[in-house]
């Protein structure tokens, strides 16, 4: 499609405002990664954006407010999901401190692109309160899920409950934030049963006092790497 050029709206759902097709979305989400990654926020131009796209500037604003509705719409569009998912989904037959060490072995996941996206805008909401504002509610919503997990370790008998929640949580959240930092700044990463492993003594770490490690079954034990 030639730059300038906008596919036809389709109706949205209940009669609303037309919004464009999937295939125009994904290309202008794939422009604005683009255009983020190698500009900046702050010298990003939504001009080059449509231009990338094929649309017109009119029909980003038609959309979105602007740049951090635009960036934080391309953050979710381009960061792996894998881990969202394991916090959204039900784990039938898994503790909870299985599916924490599910997310911590997801953290040497291939990186998609576009993942440096998110530090980009944490960064950009230093200068920006609406970016900022935005980017808090959606760390907020996952502290939401990972304190269910630890909640639910705890009623389980898994983790120690005398250890303060909050803080269990922000070590999650500074472990999956310093491994992203550390992939997007290209640093070599350690081998995967190596990190499995350590990840494993972390939760043990946090376990309740002599109780039994979270992977006594054998097979559990070969998929994360918890020695026996």
């Amino acid at each position: 499609m030639a730059a300038g050029t906008e596919e036809t709206p389709v109706d949205a759902p209940g009669g609303g405002e037309p919004t464009v097709s999937g295939a125009l979305t994904e290309r202008l989400l794939h422009a604005a990664a683009e255009v983020f990654a190698e500009e900046g926020y702050e010298r990003a131009g939504v001009a080059e954006i449509a231009r990338r796209a094929g649309v017109t500037t009119g029909a980003i604003y038609s959309r979105y407010t602007g740049k951090a509705q635009l960036l934080l719409d391309a953050v979710d569009h381009h960061v792996s999901h894998d881990i969202e998912q394991l916090l959204r989904a039900e784990h039938p037959g898994e503790s909870a401190t299985d599916v924490l060490a599910s997310l911590g072995s997801h953290l040497l996941d291939d990186l998609p692109t576009g993942s440096g996206l998110f530090l980009e805008a944490i960064v950009a909401g230093r200068r920006d309160p609406e970016l900022a504002a935005a980017i808090r509610r959606r760390v907020e919503d996952e502290d939401a899920r990972l304190a269910k997990l630890v909640d639910e370790a705890v009623g389980d008998g898994l983790i120690d409950p005398t250890l303060d929640r909050l803080a269990t949580v922000r070590l999650a959240h500074a472990i999956g934030f310093g491994m992203t930092l550390t992939r997007a700044m290209g640093l070599e990463l350690p081998a995967t049963d190596a990190w499995t492993t350590v990840i494993d003594r972390v939760i043990t770490a946090v376990a309740v006092p002599d109780a039994p490690s979270h992977s006594q079954n054998p097979e559990t034990t070969q998929q994360t790497g918890v020695p026996q």
